[in-house]
């Protein structure tokens, strides 16, 4: 109906409701109205037309589907279902979509396949239309299992189909297998090389990987076709930043466009890019308008990145001021104790460093750590090997078994303990991580150490007494061939 038409028929209704009268339209009348409100996105006399639609039309099935649309909308599917299952009509793609759509919902996926078996069998010309429907559906409900199951049905019939393959390729994300979803989305760019939406998914998943020159490549293609979105453009930053591209990631960063909302979340991003770069200064002024903005949400991290550019900068003033309150704001964040503990020792308080010590232990005691948790290995690493370098050797043990307790896995780990435990001339447990030493760690060990380690300086004596050369512990440790790497 043409929109004239459509008009005439919205001023004769509100004509007659303004006068307290009650119109008759004609069920398509009343359809083409409701359908007008669709595409208009204005729903305002959306529910008081499609009531009078039923109440002049009771049995008209397009308008019982719109009211069943209606009972979804408010995800009353029990309600949607009992009105839809009174409709004896049979390819009806409408119907049909809607019923299936309330099924996914209620989690009934057998009766969605028990439908689309009798789809198939009928032979409906709407099927590949359904399938194109159901499998975002089934994606946005986390029902994965079943949408692979679904998609896998559809791409057997029709296995061309693009929507089908894009809706696999995130099923194959959600599983874990990124390469696979890598390869797809490379075939649905050579279907559409202009598609932003898949440039957009193929930098996303390169970036998953970290292949970030990809990602940036693919980022680079999607925003030739479309450069009005800001979320690519951040996460192209963000890889760019990974990829120790700082100046590049600031530029990109400064090209976002957005409210103070957006500006407030990519400020700590530029300012950690300004921190690789030493421009502290730069990173300095960007984080003292995030500490300072009693509507920003500061997190630790913020607070930490300040306190390196306070000190950076020579303001050591506030850096200790803003350390103490980032410990009040954060009590059981290890980065943040660990940092107080090193400025205690610094001032010489070694009895408050020590209870920060031993609350951060009992911290990790407490904690269940994931073995990638890094930050708090690297923070608690940091703080051994400031306490080894003042000769606080039994202190930056502890703290190095910490980082051993929380993951075995940490990179040099044994290395450090090694050389904590030869300085403290304790020749079993030297013995115990010199053996968990890979071949070319262990060199880096003996470099690091050098004179002192194999031109024999005091160590230890043998159960006899008799005195052994470290430059021999060494050669044992090499001549055995179980401790090779």
């Amino acid at each position: 109906m043409k929109k004239d038409d459509i008009s005439r028929l919205l001023q004769r209704y509100l004509s007659a409701k303004e006068e307290g009268k009650e119109p008759y339209f004609d069920a398509d009348q009343i359809d083409d109205l409701l359908d007008s409100f669709e595409d208009s996105n204005d729903y305002t006399y959306f529910d008081e037309v499609l009531a009078l639609g039923l109440k002049l039309h009771p049995g008209n099935s397009a308008l019982q589907i719109k009211k069943g649309r209606q009972f979804a909308y408010n995800e009353d599917y029990e309600s949607a279902l009992a009105l839809l299952e009174n409709i004896a009509e049979t390819d009806n793609q409408d119907l049909d979509m809607l019923k299936l759509e309330c099924y996914c919902s209620l989690n009934r996926y057998p009766k969605v396949l028990e439908i689309i078996e009798e789809l198939i069998a009928r032979e409906c010309d709407y099927l590949e239309e359904i399938f194109e429907y159901i499998s975002p559906i089934l994606n946005d409900l986390d029902m994965y299992k079943e949408a692979r199951d679904f998609i896998d049905r559809g791409l057997a019939l029709f296995p061309e189909n693009l929507i089908l393959k894009n809706e696999l390729c995130y099923i194959l994300e959600v599983e874990g297998d990124v390469h696979r979803a890598i390869d797809l989305c490379n075939e649905l760019i050579d279907n559409n090389p202009f598609s932003y939406e898949y440039w957009f998914m193929l930098g996303r998943l390169h970036s998953m990987v970290g292949d970030y020159e990809k990602a940036i490549e693919a980022f680079d293609f999607a925003l030739t076709c479309d450069d009005s979105d800001m979320e690519l453009k951040i996460l192209k930053a963000y890889c760019l930043y990974m990829n120790e591209s700082y100046e590049k990631a600031i530029e990109v960063y400064q090209e976002v466009e957005g409210d103070e909302e957006m500006i407030r979340r990519i400020s700590p991003l530029m300012a950690e890019c300004y921190m690789k770069l030493e421009k502290y200064e730069d990173a300095y002024q960007l984080l003292s308008t995030i500490i300072n903005d009693p509507d920003m949400e500061d997190g630790p991290s913020n607070y930490i990145n300040y306190i390196r550019c306070c000190t950076e900068t020579g303001d050591e003033n506030e850096a200790s001021k803003m350390l103490f309150k980032a410990a009040q704001l954060y009590p059981d964040n290890l980065r943040i104790l660990s940092l107080l503990t090193i400025y205690l020792l610094d001032r010489g308080k070694k009895e408050e460093a020590v209870a920060i010590t031993n609350k951060i232990f009992k911290i990790i005691d407490k904690k269940s750590f994931d073995p990638e948790t890094q930050e708090e290995c690297d923070s608690l690493l940091h703080a051994g090997h400031y306490l080894y370098s003042k000769g606080e050797v039994d202190k930056a043990i502890s703290y190095y078994k910490k980082v051993l307790q929380i993951n075995p896995k940490t990179p040099m780990i044994h290395i450090h303990l090694a050389m904590a435990y030869f300085y403290n001339r304790d020749k079993e447990n030297f013995m115990e991580h010199l053996s968990q030493i890979s071949g070319d760690d262990l060199l880096y060990l003996i470099h690091e150490m050098g004179p002192e380690l194999l031109m024999g300086s005091e160590f230890d004596f043998d159960k006899k007494g008799k005195y052994i050369q470290p430059k021999d512990l060494v050669k044992e440790f090499l001549k055995n061939k179980d401790n090779s790497n």
